[in-house]
């Protein structure tokens, strides 16, 4: 029986490349590591919660994963777009959606999506 969700596997050709994007673009803060700095890296928010965790395919003679889709939220998504295009990042227009997100959307270097997400009630 399944008892809870641990964490999103993400296989890179360029895993330490990556993990820099999400540490100090996005700023995901580091939970932990099963290897070292650039394999095995868990990044999230909470240590009890569930994760991204980014892997050098090339170590472990696997392909890289598909492209995923990770939606991560803002309290303000205008200081946070203003914040991201100061660090050089590309992104969609910001839309305001009627069932209440307010949304930007831009890519990791290895084509995954990321869906930044301000709610309103």
């Amino acid at each position: 029986m399944i008892t809870g969700y641990y964490c999103t596997n993400i296989f890179s050709e360029q895993a330490k490349e990556l993990i820099g994007f999400y540490r100090e673009v996005l700023e995901i803060p580091f939970i932990k590591t099963d290897v070292d700095e650039s394999n095995g890296v868990y990044l999230g928010f909470l240590e009890d919660a569930p994760t991204l965790c980014i892997w050098d395919c090339k170590v472990f003679d696997v392909q890289p994963t598909g492209h995923q889709s990770f939606v991560f939220q803002t309290d303000n998504l205008d200081v946070t777009m203003e914040g991201l295009k100061k660090k050089g990042v590309a992104l969609s227009e910001a839309i305001r959606y009627e069932w209440g997100t307010y949304e930007v959307r831009l890519n990791d270097l290895d084509g995954n999506e990321i869906v930044i997400t301000e709610f309103h009630s």
